[in-house]
């Protein structure tokens, strides 16, 4: 009797404790994206305006977010891994993160004869900052790679919740077996102004099968 009092009360306290868990894994990676913001922008004040780069397009590596926030975040290496991302010790050893910059913010959209056609890396000329997704949480199956530095998400209305899918994780904060479609739990995204906000991935699905680009900054 004893024994089975213990395993029902055990049984209603897991899920509880696994939820608390959770909470607590997603509020770190809050602090740690909002720690990234503020060295996002202390960089752009001392960079003309601009964001930091990435590795597209060059083989300078070691201009690199990656590198080119350390002078303005303490403890990057830590901060830049999420404790929900099951491949974060990897993120870290191989100059990756657990968190991914949106490319239109961080790379230029260039033409076939090599000129600008797009730019939104300033970050004191966006028009709505409180709407422009500067970093989103990275897709667990993505290769830990300093390469990987960036998302892919001009292709993202063209190829729609797969491409999303590819880039970054929207349910990397939930309880539970992910679903198929990784459309339940949320995740984490750094706005251009410094706040973070937990997205829903559900709703997020929603706004990509509707048709919106999700990461171009509205004009």
């Amino acid at each position: 009797m004893v024994i089975a009092i213990i395993a029902i009360l055990a049984g209603l306290l897991l899920p509880a404790l696994a939820k608390a868990q959770a909470k607590a894994r997603s509020a770190s990676c809050l602090s740690g994206l909002h720690q990234l913001g503020l060295g996002i922008q202390m960089y752009a004040d001392d960079h003309g305006g601009y964001f930091p780069e990435t590795t597209h397009g060059t083989s300078a590596t070691n201009r690199s977010w990656i590198f080119t926030l350390r002078p303005y975040v303490g403890n990057v290496d830590a901060i830049r891994a999420c404790p929900s991302d099951p491949q974060r010790k990897a993120r870290v050893a191989q100059f990756a993160s657990s968190y991914i910059p949106n490319e239109y913010v961080m790379v230029d959209l260039v033409g076939p004869f090599g000129g600008v056609t797009e730019s939104f890396r300033r970050l004191d000329t966006l028009k709505n900052p409180t709407d422009t997704v500067t970093l989103f949480e990275v897709a667990t199956a993505k290769e830990p790679s300093l390469s990987n530095d960036h998302t892919h998400s001009r292709n993202w209305v063209a190829g729609g919740w797969d491409a999303v899918l590819d880039d970054i994780q929207p349910d990397r904060h939930g309880t539970g077996a992910p679903s198929a479609r990784h459309n339940s739990g949320r995740a984490n995204e750094l706005m251009a102004c410094g706040h973070v906000s937990s997205i829903s991935a559900a709703l997020l699905k929603a706004r990509v099968d509707r048709g919106e680009n999700i990461a171009r900054p509205p004009d």
